[in-house]
């Protein structure tokens, strides 16, 4: 069937057999209930300023106004989930100055509301690929990956594995205080980080805060990839899936791989399916197909790199390469103290050998992680 301009209707049926229904008219009529919380609204704000490019976003959010105030790349297209967001509060009013826009809404919520609205903004636009200022503090964490249960060896966000796959699509962005070079990357985040030809390098400038004052922005790496694979360095853990649809969490669900546990998979939904709500991803049949796609691709990856993860570095023998290094560096100030005949100094050097043994047996405790992480992934 088709549709003529002639009908004032909003619903549209296409002879492909695809329905669709003109989003103003849904929430005139659904009013409240297009959400399943009203408290989800601000996340259209996060989709709108990704659809217009722009560069960084402030957002204010309290019980009687919303601001939102970004700054553009390029040129601009007001989006129209702008103007879906004045079904739920008073239309807003905008404002621009040059490459700075501003839009302002006036409303009156509660307490609760206001809570869950940052905390839905917090969890589900974390993987957002513009920088937002939510209330004057950065939304996005430093850490955008995946926390694994503390051990008190590893840090709890360490990961044995990064690898990250060229975006197809618009894609999308990570940034990472520990840096990001070509290849592979040793950090004090990740032992192993890898990226396919086509995946870019960022720079992300952040806020950078001192005594709770945002003081000056900091330069940080990021990468501009389609999906990641990430795994977790400590063994026994599950593995979970997030697609993101334009800057906000569409879907997130655990992973019945057996044969990569302890894995996090970032998927760029961009071209994928969402219902009425913009918010909540349909899991159609090209969604499967995507995520089986990233599961033969990883685990092939990792089929292929695992030999290498095996390292004499980490070995934790007493006579591996870091003991030797370290015993040598010993053995080097103590004799420099006899050869020159210091004997005041003669003590000092003992103060290094409780360090080079609780280093050693520190060593020892990570490698038999690094183990049981490596065998399960070998047996799996």
């Amino acid at each position: 069937m088709g549709h003529t301009d002639e009908m004032n209707e909003p619903a549209r049926y296409h002879s492909s057999g695809q329905f669709t229904l003109d989003l103003p008219a849904q929430d005139q009529r659904l009013g409240q209930n297009s959400l399943e919380d009203q408290a989800l609204a601000p996340l259209w704000l996060v989709r709108a300023l990704v659809q217009v490019g722009a560069e960084v976003a402030n957002l204010t959010l309290n019980r009687h106004r919303v601001v939102l105030r970004i700054r553009l790349r390029g040129g601009y297209e007001r989006p129209a989930l702008l103007d879906r967001l004045n079904q739920l509060w008073q239309a807003g009013a905008e404002e621009r100055q040059g490459q700075v826009l501003e839009w302002s809404w006036k409303r009156s919520i509660g307490k609760s509301q206001l809570g869950r609205e940052i905390h839905w903004l917090r969890e589900r636009a974390r993987y957002c690929p513009i920088p937002i200022k939510l209330n004057g503090y950065i939304l996005q964490p430093e850490n955008l990956l995946s926390e694994s249960p503390r051990t008190g060896l590893l840090p709890p966000d360490y990961h044995l594995a990064e690898f990250y796959f060229e975006p197809s699509g618009p894609g999308l962005s990570l940034f990472r205080p520990d840096g990001a070079g070509d290849g592979r990357v040793n950090s004090n985040r990740t032992y192993w980080r890898e990226a396919e030809a086509g995946v870019e390098k960022l720079r992300w400038w952040m806020p950078w805060r001192v005594a709770g004052q945002v003081a000056r922005l900091k330069s940080c790496h990021g990468r501009h990839f389609g999906w990641a694979g990430l795994l977790s360095a400590q063994p026994a853990q599950p593995s979970q899936a997030v697609a993101v649809h334009q800057g906000v969490v569409v879907w997130q669900g655990s992973l019945p791989w057996a044969e990569l546990p302890g894995l996090l998979l970032l998927l760029d939904g961009s071209d994928l399916q969402l219902d009425l709500s913009d918010l909540k991803l349909v899991e159609t049949l090209a969604f499967r197909a995507r995520l089986e796609e990233c599961r033969t691709a990883l685990r092939e990856k990792i089929r292929e790199t695992l030999p290498r993860w095996r390292s004499v570095d980490r070995s934790h023998g007493v006579t591996s390469q870091q003991n030797r290094k370290e015993a040598g560096a010993w053995l080097s100030i103590w004799g420099v103290t006899l050869v020159t005949g210091a004997a005041v100094y003669l003590p000092l050097p003992l103060l290094g050998l409780p360090w080079i043994l609780w280093h050693h047996q520190s060593r020892k405790r990570i490698f038999q992680i690094w183990r049981e992480r490596l065998q399960e992934l070998q047996g799996a």
